[in-house]
């Protein structure tokens, strides 16, 4: 069973870096939709957030999500029936899926991925269609998540499942954003060297990631407590605990990035050595934000200490 625990951790990484991709694919070309005119004029518009580029990663994402949740019916039965023999847990996947709340959220999230995918697949000109198409699928499919975590364990429809709903998204947006923007977008912005602009999409970036980072705080305190039964010697005592542990340090050290990145750069004057800085701090950051993901992963994966009460 440690091989089977170690795949679905793996799965869920995957499942959590797709996600995040796809939010913040969607957010970086919003955001450069405000200077779409200025950028237009630019002999470097097409090299900024290529379309193709765009696109593959919205596939690419696409197909990780679809992966991810065609297989997690088998880590489902294996969890349940406490075998790791594959034939005789997939012989058990259709009851699995027809007579389980996890069925019913699966074929939930399979209705979610599908409307996402033709929304990203409709051609531009139906913008509306695909835009509340791109946000309902979005939210449906952290209703799934949260539902079918450690949050659903009291039911649907509570504050701890609504709270994690909220955590998931913001997480997507925070995570989104500075991945998508540290290692495609900023860099380029930086290189057409129309500081304009680089800031008034960095100044977008950081208001929307600051409240973002608001509603993780909240929503994770939240959630910590809860999960740690409401015992702070949990954290030290429980494997759940300390992987949270790591991933708080982690998540302090991005938010110190990103704060150098805000105050020591976006709100002076942009010269060319403030640039490079911002360039630079977003990479790290990113990466840290990478991490963070990873972890998360293994904590979903990572039975809390109440589950043991």
């Amino acid at each position: 069973m440690i091989l089977v625990s170690a795949l679905n951790v793996l799965f869920t990484i995957a499942w959590d870096a797709a996600y995040v991709l796809i939010v913040g694919t969607l957010l970086a070309r919003h955001w450069l939709a405000f200077d779409d005119r200025r950028i237009e004029n630019s002999d470097h518009r097409n090299s900024i957030f290529p379309t193709r580029l765009q696109r593959r990663l919205l596939l690419i994402s696409i197909a990780g999500l679809l992966i991810a949740h065609l297989v997690r019916p088998w880590f489902l039965t294996a969890s349940m029936s406490g075998s790791d023999h594959f034939a005789e847990d997939l012989a058990l996947v259709p009851t699995i899926l027809s007579s389980t709340h996890q069925g019913v959220l699966w074929y939930i999230n399979s209705l979610a991925i599908a409307a996402l995918g033709i929304a990203i697949l409709l051609p531009l000109r139906a913008k509306l269609i695909t835009r509340w198409t791109l946000y309902l699928s979005l939210a449906l499919i952290a209703f799934t998540k949260a539902a079918a975590g450690h949050a659903g364990a009291d039911g649907d429809f509570t504050v701890a499942e609504f709270a994690q709903i909220l955590h998931v998204l913001s997480t997507a947006v925070w995570a989104g954003a500075v991945i998508v923007s540290g290692l495609f977008v900023v860099p380029q912005l930086a290189r057409i060297g129309d500081t304009s602009i680089l800031w008034s999409y960095g100044n977008r970036l950081s208001t929307t990631v600051t409240w973002a980072l608001v509603t993780i705080l909240a929503t994770g305190v939240y959630t910590s407590d809860r999960e740690l039964n409401e015992s702070l010697n949990a954290l030290k005592n429980s494997d759940w605990g300390r992987i949270l542990l790591a991933k708080i340090t982690l998540v302090l050290i991005a938010v110190a990035l990103g704060a150098m990145s805000r105050f020591g750069c976006l709100q002076r004057p942009a010269i060319q050595e403030r640039v490079m800085r911002m360039v630079r701090l977003l990479l790290v950051e990113s990466i840290v934000m990478i991490f963070v993901l990873c972890l998360s992963g293994l904590l979903g994966g990572t039975p809390p200490p109440m589950v043991g009460n």
